[in-house]
């Protein structure tokens, strides 16, 4: 059973079993405990520091969420209630998605700040953005953290039932990034009767605009706003759990059409001055997806040209079902059209992850917070945060999954 280590780089051992063997041997730390978070804040500093990790957005973004300020304050949520202790959980096996490279990091690091041993599997295929990182983890453990060498690994190895099944087998939690086939896939892989898991599958995140508010905002606002919804679409090329693929417009019929083309004009304006990826690939995925959600009886109609980036695809204004399954992201927006947030909520399900707002505060929405079907919607942030990390993440607190609560009553 041969694996390729990335973290730690001098790891020789290639067999599951040594793997298991010396991350079970670790020795337990208690939850952000001074060294765990120092680690952390120098890998941080690291890639802030490191001017090649400008070409990375979500490097920096990554980095800044674990400046020590935030660290301080995700300690918070492992305050000690009385005698009873929080503890880390154990081993902890995280299965990386391939379609977003960093966000592994998320994840694992807030485990390993939470005293955990972390087996991270990525994919073979690591970009760019995932070397640089790998290099600054292994200088950190090659130098004044060589004692944290045994409680975080980075490795690949080809898809293996075998493999996946015995760090399964030996771990104390299971963490799944991928797409709903991974995650049953995963699912269908015991783990040890005492072990947790979390999945994160398949989502569909939604942006909400205030027909008033576009129309009301001046030229310079409305151009800040276009750069927001840029950053939560675009990057990634909508392939983030978090990136909008549809956008609802929320307001009488005349200030729905007369927002949607003020806009939509002004964001053609702002990404003729972007840097931004459009292959011929993703182009002729945009045209596949349009062909197929032509057949669709939600289908309304299209505006542009078959080639336009982004692309738009109006629909009805009713619970969109299995068309979401044709969105292929890569700068294709379906829009809808509703009176109001109420009428607009009652059509989404569970799939749906992230809601980015314009022009309307909390209060207003949570207003209408009831007309939410079951299990719908697990953030709302204003448009620009779509891609922001939390330590809650679909509905999970990660600093509460990754640790343990003993009850002392005694």
């Amino acid at each position: 059973m041969t694996l390729k280590f990335f973290v730690p780089v001098e790891a020789e051992h290639g067999d599951v079993n040594v793997l298991l063997e010396s991350a079970s041997n670790a020795f337990p730390i208690k939850p952000f405990d001074k060294d765990l978070v120092e680690f952390v804040t120098d890998f941080s500093r690291a890639i802030l520091l490191d001017k090649s990790s400008r070409a990375f957005p979500e490097l920096v973004v990554l980095a800044n969420f674990f400046r020590s300020a935030n660290i301080s304050k995700l300690k918070q949520e492992t305050k000690q209630e009385g005698l009873n202790k929080c503890l880390a959980r154990g081993v902890i096996f995280h299965l990386a998605p391939s379609n977003v490279d960093s966000v592994f990091l998320y994840s694992s690091l807030i485990s390993f700040l939470c005293g955990n041993v972390n087996i991270v599997r990525i994919s073979s295929k690591a970009g760019a953005q995932i070397n640089l990182v790998l290099s600054k983890l292994n200088e950190l453990l090659a130098g004044r953290y060589r004692n944290f060498s045994n409680r975080f690994f980075i490795l690949t190895y080809e898809h293996n039932d075998a493999i996946t099944s015995k760090i399964s087998e030996r771990c104390h939690m299971r963490v799944v990034w991928g797409g709903d086939t991974t995650v049953q896939k995963i699912r269908s892989l015991p783990l040890r009767p005492t072990a947790s898991e979390i999945c994160f599958p398949d989502r569909f995140s939604v942006a909400m605009f205030n027909c008033d508010a576009v129309l009301g905002i001046k030229q310079n606002a409305l151009m800040d706003l276009c750069a927001k919804f840029f950053n939560d679409s675009i990057w990634f090329a909508q392939q983030a759990c978090s990136s909008p693929r549809l956008v609802a417009w929320i307001g009488g019929k005349d200030l729905r059409v007369m927002a949607a083309k003020r806009f939509w004009d002004a964001f053609d304006l702002y990404i003729k001055g972007q840097d931004f990826e459009n292959t011929p690939g993703m182009a002729m995925d945009r045209f596949v997806a349009k062909c197929l959600i032509a057949t669709h009886p939600l289908y309304f109609c299209t505006r542009e040209p078959s080639q336009s980036f982004p692309a738009r695809v109006m629909l009805a204004s009713e619970s969109l079902g299995s068309i979401k399954d044709y969105h292929c992201g890569n700068g294709i927006f379906y829009e809808q059209n509703f009176e109001s947030i109420s009428e607009f909520f009652k059509t989404l399900t569970d799939r749906e992850q992230t809601l980015s707002v314009f022009g309307y505060d909390a209060e207003e929405i949570s207003l209408d917070l009831e007309s939410l079907p079951w299990r719908t919607i697990d953030r709302i942030v204003k448009i620009g945060n779509a891609l922001d990390f939390g330590h809650i993440w679909d509905g999970y607190n990660l600093i509460h999954s990754f640790t343990r609560k003993i009850s002392v009553g005694c």
